[in-house]
């Protein structure tokens, strides 16, 4: 159909704003969760990098701890070559001196070129032999450090208040005289308790209850420090520990033997200073799920604030829209009322623009023709269905209600009764009285056919003195649905009628009856069949009703 070019421009215009409000939403949208991803990113990245610095401080104060204590056995040492005092009694007392300025210190003994402990503090192990023992093998050549360990011979001699295994580590050194020639070796046992004041220092009460927690493994990754439960059990199954060539502090998300995801930190022990290192690695650990909760916090409050900033700009753009397009939006709702029958309502005459008035203008008259001939054709349309005398429908009208009756019945699950019906005695009134009351009669019969009818049913004219009347219900109502409308009809009918000029007439009704589909799955053999039912009626006394029999 052809469109005048300002309809184009308007409708053109209309779609652009609308593609333009989609498009900021959709991007809107987008940017929001590019933001929502990529800071989420940075703040996952942020509370990894904040679990491997955790690691590292622990690592760190482990390191510098061991440190001062290897400074204090050089110290100690340099004392005791200062003074080359044989006096066992003043060496005693100098390492108990030592041991209680250090509570991390359980033990310190002295040895001579064989291994045998000549002094030791509290005396403990005096004069036996440590000869085979890492601490005095290791000790005769250089100063040592030797990893974490349970204690063999001083188990059952140091006091434990825990009641757990005792671990130590030690630190040996040779001692030489003026000439070099080799005295002894003093060794040192520092208790492993020392590494819980750190690793408890490390957690304060906010990440306790974070669930964070702060693990120790050796160099072949066996945990030192940690849950009760995994002490000396070893993590060679978690894949991103870091090489004993590398520590640099780094995080990963690891998936731990229990099965359970953690953010974790790693920082493998390079040393300090004097002290060497162990190849320890400091382990942080927390749950993903307590980790990332502040990202997903801002995620939602990222992607929330995107939509409402989205629709926020939906919302301006369809308003600007709105206003562009309600002149238009105006003239379809106003045909859109006349095309469902409201009269009352004309096309407005829009002004905010010459195109729209020339168009406003145009669509006034044609509606006003349109009106006119809409008018003109349902009144043909109501002459041609529609009974003149009585005002029922015809015969023409009944065809094409069946056309359509038909399928909505078979989707309702319905049956259709069809009664016949036709006055006994009407020719006499109409011999006797003339066809003008024969017609006050046939208007007055209409009006009672009616009156016995239900919302939804049917009744028609054929012609003369012949009526039709079609009703709809379940089949199981169908047998006294019809017994009783024939019932209301022949009482109906047979009360008197009274006409003009004080005269009085008195006709009945024959009655013939048919169903669907019950007797035919064709309408009009089911007409036929009722037509045939009322011929019946009338041979065997009128005034009665027939229903066909298969």
């Amino acid at each position: 159909m052809f469109k005048p070019a300002f309809i184009s421009r308007f409708s053109l215009r209309s779609r652009f704003i609308a593609l333009i409000a989609t498009l900021i939403f959709a991007t809107t949208l987008l940017l929001g969760w590019v933001a929502a991803r990529e800071t989420a990113h940075q703040l996952e990245s942020n509370i990894g990098y904040a679990a491997s610095e955790s690691a590292y401080q622990m690592v760190d104060k482990l390191d510098r701890s061991m440190d001062a204590r290897v400074k204090e056995v050089k110290l100690l040492l340099g004392i005791q070559a200062l003074t080359n005092d044989n006096d066992l009694s003043v060496l005693r007392e100098q390492l108990e001196l030592l041991q209680s300025n250090h509570n991390v210190v359980s033990w310190i003994g002295f040895t001579n070129p064989e291994g045998i402990i000549q002094v030791a503090t509290d005396g403990t192990l005096e004069g036996e032999s440590i000869a085979a023992r890492p601490v005095f093998i290791e000790g005769r050549q250089a100063l040592w450090v030797g990893d974490v360990h349970e204690a063999l011979l001083l188990a059952k001699l140091l006091p434990n208040p825990s009641g757990e295994a005792l671990k130590f580590v030690d630190i040996a050194t040779p001692v030489t005289d003026q000439n070099g020639e080799l005295r002894g070796v003093l060794a040192v046992h520092l208790s492993w308790e020392w590494a819980r004041y750190v690793e408890n220092s490390m957690l304060s009460p906010s990440v306790h209850q974070q669930d964070t927690e702060m693990l120790l493994l050796s160099a072949d990754n066996t945990v030192l420090l940690g849950p009760a439960e995994m002490i000396g059990q070893p993590l060679n199954t978690l894949k991103h520990l870091p090489s004993r060539d590398n520590p640099t502090p780094q995080w990963a998300i690891e998936t731990w033997p229990s099965g359970e995801r953690f953010v974790t930190g790693y920082t493998r022990s390079s040393g300090f200073e004097d002290f060497p290192g162990l190849g320890w690695v400091a382990v942080s650990r927390q749950p993903i799920a307590t980790a990332f909760a502040p990202v997903k916090q801002l995620q939602a409050a990222i992607m929330g604030t995107g939509v409402l900033l989205a629709l926020v700009f939906a919302l301006i753009g369809w308003i600007i829209a709105s206003r562009m397009v309600a002149p238009l939006t105006r003239l379809a709702r106003a045909a859109d009322r006349i095309k469902e029958g409201e009269n009352g309502d004309t096309i407005p005459l829009e002004s905010g623009s010459p195109e729209l008035k020339r168009l406003s203008t145009s669509m006034r008259n044609m509606v006003d023709r349109l009106l006119v001939q809409n008018y003109t054709i349902n009144r043909l349309e109501d002459l041609a269905n529609t009974d003149p005398l009585t005002g029922l429908p015809n015969r023409a009208f009944l065809n094409q209600y069946l056309q359509l009756a038909i399928p909505e019945a078979e989707r309702n699950l319905q049956s259709m009764a069809v009664i016949f019906i036709d006055l006994d005695g009407f020719k006499q009134v109409n011999d006797e009285l003339g066809h003008h009351a024969g017609d006050l009669l046939l208007i007055e019969i209409t009006q009672r056919l009616k009156n016995a009818l239900r919302s939804g049913d049917v009744v028609a004219r054929l012609g003369g003195d012949e009526f039709v009347m079609v009703l709809k219900t379940k089949p199981e109502n169908l047998e006294i649905l019809t017994h009783e409308v024939s019932k209301r009809l022949l009482n109906a009918i047979a009360d008197p009628i009274l006409l003009p000029e004080n005269e009085q007439a008195t006709v009945g009704c024959s009655l013939g009856a048919a169903w669907w589909p019950q007797h035919g799955h064709h309408i009009n053999t089911v007409m036929k069949l009722a037509d045939a039912a009322l011929y019946t009626a009338k041979s065997q006394g009128k005034h009665q009703l027939v229903i066909h029999t298969p």
